[in-house]
Parts: structure tokens; C-alpha cells; sequence
């Protein structure tokens, strides 16, 4: 059954540092090939950056990073980009910050922050939803962080994904499964550049969406998705 169309396809090579979009991904075992690999640490205790629950890390999201031609870089200006891992990657967060801060591989050393699905998959039914709920609301894409945007077929605005937990969908040339509702915490009120802060967007979600807005998925199979290609419910 024809759901819709990959509107957008975005990677976050270090978590809580904003992303990029890019134009194809590669889906493997752990979703987007290369997404979230990385996270920022401090340098002294090793504390996870976690700008949604503390004052300190608010700013992590002003930075930026990428995968390069040479791979992961980092950036606090879209324009002068540092190698990680590299002591001038590691400077230039620590000045953004104010602290000493470290960037790091996540693995034996330095766990993930928190157990997720492989893809945050977000549709625009959705985002028109909240929309009604909040007409002077910034709802750029990038405060929700999905890995893919679906365009719904049709002018459904609805938490249309929501009604998928346990489905499964066929996008490029492979299939995902919805696994269950994105639960949602303090980062999406968060400010990133060129999106203010703003508290009523989770007060939204949390009264309206059940906490959740957009679902989690696993890949069964690997395989390569691009902007343009349709989505089907299989």
C-alpha cells in the first residue's frame, strides 16, 4: 500500500551536534550508515554531553558536524571544519563550551548515551499536526533530528506514523520496521541556530501525542534509500 514519498534523509555523525542532510543514505544493521557514531564527553569526568537535561551542554547544538571526504569533522561556524578525532577538534568544541571536552568513538569506553531504534523516522502529517496545535511555532525539521522525513500522500494531518507500530515499510531497496512511538524529551524546546527556543512544542507533544512524535525503526535489510523514492506500507 503506497504511504509516500522520502522527502528528506538526514545523518547526525555526533550525537547531539547537529546533523546533515544529505541526499542517499546507507542502511545497515545500525541504521544510517555512520549516524551517531560519536559523542561528546567531558574531557575530566567523561560525563556525556547532554544539553536537554543540563544548562552547561545547552549550546552543543550550535555546533556542527559532518562526514567529510577525509572522514568525521566538526565545525562551530559552517565554514572552518576540524578532523575528529584531533586536539584542534577537541579545542574548538572545549572553546565553544567553556570546558574541556573530548570527542570519542562510542564503544567499550564511552557508552551510548541511551539504547535506540536504528532510524527516527518523522512523516509531514505529522508536522502539520503540531502545526495546528501551534501556529507561531518554528517546527523546522531539525529539531525533531529524524533520520527520514516521509511525505504522506494525501493532506492527512495526523500522527499518521504512530498507527504503523509494527508494520513494516519499503523505501529504496529495503525494508524497515516500525518498532515503536519516539519518546520525547527536553531537547526538541531546545534553540539551535535559526530555531528559538521554545517549551509549548514538548508541552504539545506530551498532551497531544502520547510523549511520542515520529516512530523508531530497525532495518531488516540492508540497503541504499534516496530522496525521491517512494514508500510503501508492505
Amino acid at each position: 500500500m503506497r504511504f509516500g514519498t522520502v522527502r528528506e534523509l538526514w545523518r547526525y555523525p555526533v550525537s547531539s551536534l547537529t546533523g546533515e542532510r544529505i541526499e542517499t543514505a546507507d542502511l545497515d544493521d545500525g541504521g544510517v550508515a555512520g549516524d551517531r557514531q560519536w559523542g561528546l564527553f567531558d574531557a575530566g569526568s567523561l560525563e556525556a554531553a547532554a544539553p536537554e537535561s543540563a544548562r552547561r551542554w545547552r549550546p552543543v547544538p550550535d555546533l556542527c558536524s559532518r562526514l567529510g571526504a577525509g572522514g568525521l569533522e566538526i565545525s562551530r561556524d559552517g565554514a572552518v571544519w576540524h578532523a575528529v578525532p584531533s586536539p584542534q577538534a577537541d579545542d574548538a568544541a572545549s572553546g565553544h563550551l567553556g570546558f574541556p571536552v573530548r570527542f570519542l568513538p562510542f564503544g567499550m569506553d564511552a557508552a551510548p548515551r541511551y539504547e535506540r531504534g536504528h532510524l527516527h523516522i518523522l512523516t509531514t502529517s505529522s508536522l502539520a499536526r503540531l502545526q495546528a496545535l501551534l501556529p507561531q511555532a518554528v517546527l523546522d525539521v531539525r529539531r525533531f533530528r529524524p533520520n527520514i522525513l516521509i511525505e504522506t500522500d494525501g493532506n492527512d494531518a495526523g500522527f499518521t506514523e504512530q498507527k504503523l507500530v509494527g508494520r513494516r515499510l519499503s523505501l529504496g531497496n529495503t525494508v524497515v520496521e516500525i518498532t515503536e512511538p519516539c519518546t520525547r524529551c527536553a531537547f526538541t524546546a531546545l534553540g539551535q541556530p535559526g530555531i528559538p527556543f521554545d517549551k509549548d512544542v514538548l508541552h504539545a507533544i506530551a498532551r497531544h501525542g502520547s510523549g511520542g512524535f515520529g516512530v523508531l525503526a530497525s532495518v531488516m535489510g540492508t540497503g541504499r534509500v534516496a530522496c525521491g523514492h517512494g514508500v510503501a506500507v508492505v
